[in-house]
């Protein structure tokens, strides 16, 4: 599917012992790892999708590579996303992968871009490569990478993960559906949990980056049956997998018979803006400035297992869905802080109780896990 030069340059030695699994398989041989290591692969995401397909595309010697991540390696990343190291935290995610792809293969062109995946910087950036993978969390993010791919005529890999579950298919491909004809519009955010919300196992967004390289070799080598027109659905807890039919809509505005997005500017407006962020206008307090108010009642939003595994001592735990029918029975005077994991639940629970709190609601920064890294970071002063 992707062109590559008619007449294979030979390999050095060393090249033919790091493929030679590769060029044993009639399917791929020697032209067919010329083909890879002419291919380019711009990864939308350096997390827990990223993270193994990038080992997997280095590993198999795709020449060329792209990284678009803004975030910093955290801690609670390492459960899952295998590419990062103890001692990269704090550093840039691109910056990490980076080394340790060339690491592990140093002959590839890796390039990289510490920012998110904007409307400003997608044409530029879809247009470079050939292959797009996308692993981001974020809707808005999916829908711009769909739209993006589908003007510029670019295949990309599509997953998305949940606790136990995912869903992976091929998008914007020759006769092949877009992500659109899936969901046609962008969901509420408040109505799909985050990973740090609802948790994951980190084999499953370990294997569905796998798949993920896998599909983008099938396309770069033209060989099997790649998942275009087709959506693959597997639930790990029971092993159970469904391939499914996924036709192009002939009505879809972007990809159907009579399109009515035409450019990237015509998307709906949700494409300018990738991620949702909480709304820095509200009365977000970090964790050193909460120290300095002993008087604040701290209230964890969190589910019970969340809590059961760990909590700001001495708060008091009112779950989301509950939330509403505990405020009934505060006092008059109570000056709250709530918190969740990261922050994103902690703005559902401020608006929630806007109307007869307003005033007397703050919000943590950063939620429990800030918390607990102010924690581990005055233990290591000590």
């Amino acid at each position: 599917m992707i062109s590559s030069t008619d007449t294979p340059l030979p390999l050095s030695s060393a090249e033919q012992l790091r493929y030679a699994r590769h060029l044993s398989l009639p399917e791929i041989g020697l032209g067919g790892q010329q083909k890879l290591w002419q291919a380019s692969v711009l990864v939308i995401g350096a997390g827990g999708l990223g993270a193994p397909a990038l080992l997997y595309l280095a590993a198999a010697g795709v020449g060329h590579l792209g990284i678009i991540d803004p975030d910093r390696v955290e801690l609670s990343n390492l459960q899952r996303q295998i590419l990062y190291a103890t001692a990269t935290c704090g550093g840039a995610k691109v910056e990490a992968a980076r080394d340790r792809l060339h690491a592990l293969n140093p002959h590839l062109q890796i390039d990289i871009y510490p920012e998110a995946f904007t409307l400003a910087n997608a044409d530029r950036l879809i247009a470079a490569y050939d292959v797009i993978i996308e692993g981001s969390d974020q809707f808005a993010t999916k829908y711009l990478v769909n739209d993006a791919c589908v003007l510029a005529g670019k295949p990309y890999i599509g997953a998305s993960i949940h606790a136990f579950s995912g869903m992976l298919a091929v998008y914007a491909a020759p006769e092949g559906p877009c992500y659109r004809c899936l969901f046609p519009e962008i969901p509420a955010p408040e109505t799909v949990p985050s990973c740090a919300q609802a948790g994951v196992l980190g084999t499953v967004p370990g294997l569905f980056g796998v798949l993920q390289a896998h599909e983008a070799l099938k396309l770069i080598l033209g060989i099997g049956e790649p998942l275009i027109g087709a959506l693959l659905k597997i639930d790990l807890l029971t092993m159970r997998f469904q391939r499914l039919r996924l036709p192009r809509d002939p009505g879809c505005p972007l990809c159907g018979e009579s399109p009515t997005i035409r450019t990237l500017a015509e998307a709906p407006c949700v494409c300018a803006t990738p991620a949702n962020r909480p709304d820095d206008a509200l009365p977000w307090l970090s964790v050193e400035a909460s120290q300095q108010r002993p008087a604040l009642r701290w209230v964890d939003v969190r589910t019970s297992a969340e809590f059961a595994a760990g909590h700001v001592p001495g708060a008091i735990h009112a779950p989301l869905d509950q939330i509403e029918d505990w405020a009934a029975h505060l006092g008059p005077h109570d000056d709250l802080l709530l918190y969740c994991q990261q922050g994103g639940r902690t703005v559902q629970a401020y608006q929630r109780l806007q109307g007869e709190l307003q005033g007397r609601v703050s919000l943590l920064q950063g939620g429990y896990e800030a918390w607990l890294k102010d924690t581990g970071a005055q233990t290591s002063a000590t």
